[in-house]
């Protein structure tokens, strides 16, 4: 039997964690417009954490990444999760990465965890999924990239 260690890492994280999803369908839409209004009404202060993004219809995991970093200090520095969301990706805005992203992969739904700001660094658990899924395909997932 092939166990899906990614997947039950993920599953036991939304388990420990604030967790919430929403969905990114309509290229007419900004995503960024998308990513505000879903997280617009969240009375959390906090929103650093992690993010998954996948295909809709198969649930393909096609980005795995994080939003807010840790300063030496131990505070976390400005941009949170839907900061990050909305920023740049590799070079290109936010909405047009994610426009690009719905155009060559069909509708997407976006996951995410909002850690505790102590003891779960968001970078060290983006390390952790990302190296489960490497562990269980033999690459990071498609959209995992430098240029």
């Amino acid at each position: 039997m092939n166990v899906d260690q990614f997947e039950q890492e993920w599953k036991s994280l939304k388990k420990r964690n604030d967790h919430g999803s929403f969905e990114y369908a309509d290229p007419s839409n900004p995503a960024s417009r998308v990513i505000t209004s879903h997280f617009r009404t969240m009375a959390r202060l906090n929103k650093n954490g992690v993010y998954v993004i996948r295909q809709q219809t198969t649930c393909a995991v096609l980005y795995i990444g994080k939003g807010g970093t840790i300063k030496q200090d131990g505070k976390f520095k400005k941009q949170d999760l839907p900061g990050r969301l909305k920023n740049k990706h590799y070079n290109v805005s936010g909405n047009i990465w994610f426009r690009n992203l719905l155009n060559e992969h069909g509708p997407l739904v976006i996951e995410y965890l909002l850690l505790a700001p102590t003891p779960q660094s968001p970078a060290l658990v983006e390390a952790k999924l990302l190296q489960l899924y490497l562990n269980q395909h033999g690459c990071l997932p498609v959209q995992n990239t430098t240029l």
